[in-house]
């Protein structure tokens, strides 16, 4: 918007737009930034290239978007356009997900852990292919069970799960 004002206020002619440098792709960021620290242009509202780190809306823009109102309308044509394959989650499934079992290429990423968890209560003992599995199974949070592992606890958790990995 700055920079529309600017063209409004000063007029056209009074701007120039030029090529600095022509570059391979891989390096536009690395050269976007060496020109915004060199030349501090006025009109470049971010400070770091590829990024909007450190930008802050004007309180009248955070109040415009706190109140904006959503049309039916508008939601309706949203929901049809990010439909099936326009779906940016399209084909994904959730790695921790038990019924899909291990969705992610070999050697990306961690490894889902085994786990083995006894009821005290039933002295039941049942095994899972992960962490997630288990909460989901159990409904207790992940991060409940990864904090049990991190404390190594001993004694059962809520006074009713042991859980040991495998």
């Amino acid at each position: 918007m700055a920079i529309c004002n600017a063209l409004i206020k000063h007029g056209y002619s009074n701007f120039s737009l030029e090529i600095l440098e022509y570059c391979e792709a891989e390096n536009c960021i690395e050269r976007e930034q060496f020109y915004i620290d060199l030349y501090k242009p006025e009109y470049n509202i971010l400070k770091f290239a590829g990024s909007n780190l450190g930008y802050k809306h004007t309180e009248e823009t955070l109040d415009k978007l706190r109140n904006r109102k959503v049309s039916d309308e508008v939601k309706a044509l949203l929901s049809a356009k990010f439909k099936g394959e326009n779906n940016p989650m399209f084909g994904r499934v959730s790695v921790n997900h038990p019924m899909y079992g291990k969705t992610k290429p070999e050697g990306s990423g961690r490894s889902p852990q085994r786990i083995a968890v006894l009821d005290v209560l039933t002295n039941e003992r049942t095994e899972y292919d992960s962490i997630g599995a288990a909460s989901l199974a159990l409904n207790i949070k992940q991060s409940r069970i990864s904090m049990y592992f991190a404390n190594n606890q001993k004694k059962p958790y809520k006074g009713r799960y042991v859980f040991q990995k495998i």
